[in-house]
């Protein structure tokens, strides 16, 4: 059974950052449900054709299609995964502890002006993909990616509307989590605001004690 680290927070909160983070420290698979969905979907894999109809009816993904695909990158010679982005809905919380070994769940606190604030200011480069934040990780030269010099873009769900949309969202399915998995007494809050480094400093001492 894989070991399994979980990453929850409102959009903006750091989740995607510190679980790449850790996922380098640890040699833990770093998994993005939305991310491997939209490569299975380029892939044009039988997966991917599903989403693809799902998403084109405009309906949300179904439950059953995502535990398919986290089973599918889950597989017996994996060590360990840390989840960013997954779960979001009780029922998929429930299937992670009744299949997999939760070692931890870190909620990331932020709130919703500051979560609003941030998603704002990201960018990323149009050519290599590479992640930027015009508060907390700016480019050298504005508007240019530090890797490849590609031009800064910012992603279509990242603004208006499309914002509010996804924290509505959260806290009407995902937060409900933070109390499950404290009652399961495998939650670690820590504040969202403190520096990068801080945060992943907190997150691998308390990794550590657990051991």
């Amino acid at each position: 059974m894989s070991d399994v680290i979980v990453f929850l927070g409102i959009q903006g909160s750091g989740k995607g950052t510190q679980a790449k983070l850790l996922a380098d420290l640890t040699g833990y698979k770093h998994v993005n449900i939305g991310d491997l969905f939209r490569e299975q979907i380029s892939q044009k894999t039988p997966m991917g054709l599903k989403v693809q109809a799902v998403i084109t009816r405009g309906d949300l993904v179904s439950d059953t299609l995502v535990f398919e695909l986290v089973s599918s990158v889950l597989g017996s010679d994996c060590q360990g995964v840390i989840f960013d982005g997954f779960p979001r809905t009780l029922a998929q919380a429930e299937y992670l502890i009744k299949h997999y070994n939760v070692k931890r769940v870190f909620y990331l606190d932020l709130s919703e002006d500051d979560a609003i604030a941030r998603i704002e200011a990201r960018r990323m480069c149009s050519v290599c993909g590479k992640d930027f934040n015009l508060l907390s990780r700016k480019p050298t030269i504005e508007g240019k990616c530090d890797s490849c010099g590609g031009a800064l873009v910012q992603r279509a769900d990242d603004t208006g509307e499309a914002i509010k949309k996804r924290v509505k969202e959260f806290y009407q399915q995902t937060f409900k989590l933070k109390e499950y998995f404290g009652a399961l007494g495998v939650l670690k809050e820590i504040p969202a605001l403190l520096p990068i480094a801080e945060i992943q400093s907190l997150i691998v001492s308390n990794l550590q004690h657990k051991q």
